[in-house]
Parts: C-alpha cells; sequence; structure tokens
C-alpha cells in the first residue's frame, strides 16, 4: 500500500558568506520553494556533540528553524499534515558543498518549539538526500521481483568489549521479517566472506543485510568480516564500498547494523562522510541504512525486525525506520540508525497499479470501468513495443547495440532513443540500413531465445534471406509462446474485440487471434502513411476492404508499418515526422473509416508504451488530432505503461503525467509494466 505525505524538503549549502538555508514543500499543484536565506550554523558547536540526543536535539531546532521562512514552511508542512491526517515526510539535503555537517546527529532534531522529537514523538518520518556521483538511475523491481541476502559474520577472536553475535538466530528473524520476500543468508562460521557476499550480490538481490562489528580506524571505517576458514578478516570499508559500485546493479538498499557504519557519534566526533553508510549512497545505491555510533545489540534486536517486517509492506525507508525508531524510542542510542538515500519517495520497489498503487477510495476503482468496458466490447486495444518485448528484445536495447556497433557520435542520452539512433545510421550508412539492421535484430533475438522452435531450414539464414522469411520464423515461434497462459498477445485475444491497433510490424497478434478460436478471420490493415505503405494496405485488402469488424472477423490495425514492405516501417526520425505530417493532412485517406470511429466512440486501452518514447507521442497526438473528442469523453481511457525505472523522480513525474493525461484525454495511467497489468487483467477478468 502507498501511503500519502504533506511533504517537507530542506536544503542546506554553503555560500559566500557561510551556510544558506532553503525549504520546498511539495503541493499537489507544485512545490512551493522559500527564498534561501543565510542560516547562522557553526558545525563545531559542543552542544551539537552532546552525548544526551536531548541536548543534541533541541540546538539543531534553535539553529535550523531560527530563519522565519524555514520555520514557516516547517509549519506549515506539519498543519497540512494535521489538516489531512497524513503523515509529514521530512528530507535534509546537505549540499556537495557543505558535506561536514553529516557528522551532525541530525536524527535528533526537535521540532521549531523544542518540546518533542520529530523522530519518535510524531508521525515524521526522515532522511538525509545525498546526491551521488553515479549517474545511473536505480532501477526499481516491482514488489514480486524483490529478494534479499543477509550475511551475518562474528569470527573468533575479537575484542573482549565486542559482544558475540548469534548469527543464525539474527537471519532466521530478518528471514521472519522479510517472509514472503525470498531471503538467501550467509549466517554459518566462514560464509560471511568477502568472495561469498560478492558472489551472491552478483546474482541481483534488492536488498543486502550485513551484521558485523565494526568501528573506524584511523579515520577510516573497517568491517570486522570473516575468511573461508572461519577466522576474522578485517577489511577495509572502501573496498566494499568499491566493489558495490561496481555491480552492474547494486542493490536497491544497503543496511548496515555494524557499531559506526555510519559515523563514530556527536560524543566521539569523526569524519561521517568516510563512513560506510554515506559513501554507499554517493557511490550509487539508492537507500542505506547504517549506524551512527555504537548501538546496543538489544536496540538492534528490537529494531531490525520491525524495520524489516514494515519495508516488505510498503517499500519505504524512511517510514520503515521511522516506525521501528519509535519502538526503541526510550533506550539511549534510539537516534543512532540513519537513512540515507537518493530516491525521492525513500521507496525501493514500487506496487503496480493506478496512482502509484494507492488504494482508490470506494466506489473509484478505475479497474470497475475497465472491465465494463470489455464486457460490453466497448474496448480497443493499443499494443506498443513493450508487449513484444519477450520475443524481439526491447527498443531500448536495439538502440545501444546499434549505438554501440556504429559509434553513435552524439549525446550519450540519445544512445536510448531509437529513431535517433536510426537516423544516424540512415545519414552516415544508407537510408535502407536501418530497416536492415531491424529484421536483422529481431531475427538473431528469436533464434537465440526460441531455436528449438524454428525448421531447420529457417535458422542460419543469409542476410539477403531475412527480410523474406522472418514472417516464417515468427509463425513458427508464435505456437510455442501462445501457449504460454499469461503471454499478453493471448491474454488481449481472448478479450473477442472487434479492433485491436498494434505498433508492432509482425502478425503475431493475428497468430495469437487466430489460435484463439480457428474460426476467427482477423484482417490485417495498414496506417497508409506513404506509398509503400498505401500498396501494401491494398494488397492486404483486395478481398475485405469495406469489411465489418466484429469478434470473428477482428481487425488489426498496424499503425507502423508492415513487416511485408520494409518501406511500410516507420523507424527514423524523419519517418516519423513525414507520419505526423501525412495523418494531420489527410487522416481521412490514411486511417480507415472502422478505425477513426472506434478510436473516438471506445474506451482506449493502451498498452506497452514509454510515455517518453516516439511511438507513444506521435500515437497519442494522432488520436488527439481526431474529430469526435466529445465522443471519446463517454469512457475511461487507460494507459498501461508507466515504468517508474525510466524517469528520474517518479513521485513528481507521475503527479505531472496523470495531470496532463486527464486533461487532455480522461486518461489513467497504470503504474507498472506488461506482465503485472496483464496479470491483474486476468484476475480481474475472473467471474
Amino acid at each position: 500500500m502507498a501511503h500519502r505525505y504533506a511533504e517537507l524538503e530542506i536544503l542546506i549549502s554553503a555560500g559566500s558568506r557561510g551556510y544558506e538555508v532553503e525549504a520546498r514543500r511539495r503541493m499537489p499543484t507544485g512545490d512551493v520553494i522559500t527564498p534561501r536565506v543565510a542560516l547562522a550554523l557553526a558545525p563545531a558547536n559542543p552542544a551539537f556533540r552532546d552525548a544526551d540526543p536531548e541536548v543534541c536535539g533541541r540546538a539543531l531546532a534553535a539553529t535550523l528553524f531560527a530563519p522565519a521562512e524555514v520555520r514557516d514552511a516547517f509549519v506549515a508542512a506539519q498543519t497540512a499534515a494535521q489538516e489531512a491526517a497524513v503523515d509529514l515526510r521530512l528530507r535534509l539535503r546537505v549540499g556537495v558543498d557543505a558535506t561536514e555537517l553529516h557528522v551532525l546527529p541530525w536524527e535528533t532534531l526537535y521540532d521549531p518549539a523544542g518540546q518533542a522529537a520529530l523522530c519518535v514523538s510524531q508521525r515524521c518520518f526522515f532522511s538525509r538526500y545525498l546526491f551521488s556521483r553515479e549517474m545511473r538511475l536505480p532501477r526499481l523491481r516491482p514488489r514480486s521481483g524483490v529478494s534479499a541476502l543477509v550475511a551475518v559474520a562474528n569470527p573468533p577472536g575479537l575484542a573482549d568489549d565486542l559482544a558475540a553475535i548469534d548469527a543464525k538466530a539474527e537471519a532466521q528473524r530478518i528471514g521472519a521479517a522479510l517472509a514472503p520476500i525470498p531471503v538467501a543468508t550467509l549466517a554459518e562460521l566462514g560464509q560471511a566472506t568477502m568472495e561469498r557476499i560478492f558472489a551472491a550480490l552478483r546474482e541481483g538481490v534488492e536488498v543486502f543485510y550485513l551484521v558485523c562489528h565494526g568501528a573506524m580506524i584511523d579515520d577510516e571505517p573497517m568491517l570486522w568480516l570473516e575468511r573461508a576458514d572461519g577466522s576474522r578478516d578485517l577489511v577495509a570499508g572502501r573496498m566494499l564500498v568499491n566493489r558495490i559500485g561496481m555491480l552492474e546493479r547494486p542493490p536497491s538498499l544497503v543496511v548496515l547494523c555494524s557499531c559506526q557504519s555510519a559515523g563514530t557519534g556527536p560524543a566521539r566526533g569523526g569524519d561521517m562522510m568516510k563512513a560506510l553508510g554515506p559513501l554507499l549512497a554517493q557511490a550509487g545505491v539508492p537507500a542505506v541504512l547504517a549506524m551512527q555510533g555504537n548501538v546496543g545489540m538489544d536496540s538492534m534486536g528490537t529494531f531490525m525486525p520491525l524495520f524489516f517486517a514494515e519495508l516488505r509492506e510498503h517499500g519505504e525507508v524512511d517510514r520503515a525506520a521511522g516506525v521501528a525508531r519509535a519502538a526503541i524510542a526510550s533506550q539511549p542510542d534510539w537516534w543512532m540508525p540513519a537513512v540515507f538515500t537518493r530516491l525521492e519517495s525513500a521507496r525501493i520497489f514500487y506496487p503496480p497499479g493506478f496512482g502509484g498503487g494507492a488504494v482508490p477510495e470506494s466506489g473509484d476503482d478505475p479497474w470497475r470501468a475497465v472491465i465494463d468496458n470489455i464486457r460490453h466490447g466497448e474496448t480497443t486495444p493499443i499494443l506498443g513495443p513493450g508487449v513484444g518485448e519477450p520475443l524481439f528484445g526491447s527498443r531500448l536495447q536495439m538502440a545501444q547495440t546499434w549505438a554501440e556497433t556504429f559509434h553513435f557520435p552524439m549525446a550519450a542520452h540519445e544512445r536510448d532513443e531509437l529513431p535517433q539512433v536510426a537516423q544516424y545510421l540512415s545519414a552516415s550508412q544508407q537510408p535502407v540500413t536501418p530497416r536492415r539492421l531491424f529484421y536483422r535484430f529481431l531475427y538473431q533475438q528469436l533464434c537465440e531465445q526460441y531455436r528449438e522452435a524454428i525448421p531447420p531450414g529457417l535458422l542460419g539464414l543469409p542476410e539477403e534471406d531475412i527480410v523474406a522469411q522472418l514472417g516464417d520464423v515468427i509463425a513458427a515461434v508464435a505456437g510455442v509462446r501462445l501457449a504460454v497462459p499469461d503471454d499478453p498477445h493471448r491474454v488481449l485475444a481472448e478479450l473477442r474485440l472487434p479492433i485491436y491497433i498494434t505498433t508492432d510490424p509482425s502478425d503475431l497478434l493475428v497468430h495469437a487471434l487466430r489460435a484463439r478460436d480457428p474460426e476467427v478471420r482477423p484482417f490485417v490493415r495498414l496506417c497508409r502513411w506513404n506509398a509503400a505503405a498505401e500498396a501494401c494496405d491494398d494488397a492486404l485488402t483486395v478481398d475485405h476492404r469495406d469489411a465489418r469488424p466484429s469478434a470473428r472477423t477482428p481487425i488489426v490495425f498496424k499503425m507502423f508499418g508492415d513487416l511485408r514492405e520494409p518501406r511500410s516501417l516507420v523507424l527514423t526520425e524523419d519517418q516519423y515526422f513525414d507520419y505526423l505530417i501525412s495523418v494531420s493532412k489527410n487522416l481521412d485517406a490514411i486511417i480507415p473509416l472502422q478505425i477513426r470511429a472506434r478510436l473516438n466512440d471506445s474506451a482506449l486501452l493502451i498498452i506497452g508504451f514509454d510515455v517518453q518514447s516516439w511511438d507513444f507521442r506521435v500515437l497519442f497526438r494522432t488520436i488527439l488530432n481526431q474529430e469526435g473528442a466529445d465522443l471519446r469523453s463517454e469512457y475511461l481511457h487507460m494507459s498501461a505503461q508507466l515504468d517508474p525505472n525510466s524517469i528520474l523522480d517518479p513521485v513528481s513525474a507521475r503527479r505531472y503525467l496523470e495531470r496532463y493525461f486527464q486533461d487532455k484525454a480522461r486518461m489513467k495511467l497504470y503504474w507498472g509494466d506488461v506482465a503485472m497489468f496483464v496479470a491483474e487483467l486476468q484476475r480481474r477478468l475472473r467471474p
């Protein structure tokens, strides 16, 4: 379940005359940002390093909330939370020019009146946002794809003042708290070695929980791990950080239950930015929970199981830490767990659904309208490239492969955009090159994944034969792929609708409709955007140009070309522009009347697009440019395509996109990928 918040972000940076501060309130209508003002903050203030967290917290509050702008912003956010009966999310951003401020125990912060510690006495969830030198976007998984690794090191021969860790019991507690999330454990003596830990991390896990003893030695964080023979192994924290940063896919969350893993605490000083928690966040780990002092084992025995049980439910690291911190509020080390994140929402996985997983209010579940429209036959599915990715690979993968092979020279972010890369190839090679590469890429993907299903005569085709015989290869593979119960094409074919629209130039959807019922006779039509597409459409419809679409004779309308005619494909930037110009000039002749009528007078179910892709933007403009918007407003339309991994700030982006699509086309956005949507659709369609 996703939660609603009143959100406040406080940014401290170094100015020409000292520190400066500003506050940003996140509002449904946009952000409210205060002016940047001076902050009289002295990091060496003895009160900030007092052993009593109450002294620290009040001193920090007196300093941080001294500027009226910051104090008023906090009070406004707190009041908004109370009036809406929601929680307050408080995020501290310390600029890269003021990293020395991370040594301060911000988790002890009191309210402006100095009456109560925010993190334990009120519903306030606190985290520290860290800027990262790692530019990769955090890759979030759906909740169903999350797994965890628990490593517990308890080698013999440590100092007498270091309490022994019951490794097996700790691993069992955390495994039980995370269930049903799959958990791999390294808890037997001799298992918590660097080699075994990283062998497990390379397999790909979302949560990495490391329990061991640690300390700051010569201002460097050190960890007591194990060797294969069970003996102790003192490992430099920077080695752990560097190796995690080099992983192709680092964990989404690293939890360090190690004394001084976030620093040495206010009573003992030390450079917190040299400690493991901040270092891991800076190296690209999306979220880190670490200890900023000599935390007690008793406190962690209560804190950690509750933290992981909360995390399992919603994936929000700051909320899970806040709930667990409140449970140890009576302990003197309650403030030591610190959350570092580079995620705006502090969420390490996302729940699929409408509105980012929020539970709809009574009577406001969009699924009711979706299912009702399908059962009345008044839905038109529009299939994007994401629907065919299990067979053909992704357009992103295709673009990156071509860019690497042909040394694409433009900006790095354009290497991910197929139209830009195809345009470069068309200009630097010859216009036919992108088409030939497109066929070759699809053929290679099919041969790699479904070699056993392809007849021997269709394997190892020479380049010049791939174009002519790719359709036969797809037909052979379709029989195997469509046997999978949750294949998207199979599920959509079972809806028994009269018209399907697709951006896929293959006949995979046609095969799915025929497989569902041998008596079904689907007809293929093309968008007649150029002369080649016109000729191909004429050839395909010579006997049934005016056929009436129905569940028995559905029309499969291909928006961007057909594999039978390579010149009908829309691949390059120029071709997308030509497509839009053709559609805008002569819509009636380019898109058949049955399709135009259906686009205007049915509920659109748009599946498998990236909202930022050329495919979707051109498709969406084509729909909006049609006459008949008054009929389209009769229905609730849905777009199942919002992948949080494709955007930097999913929370803000979702807010913007939902408002945009609601205003333009009364369209609801589904948060999740094609597989999640199809699984939910199947579940909802069951009687």
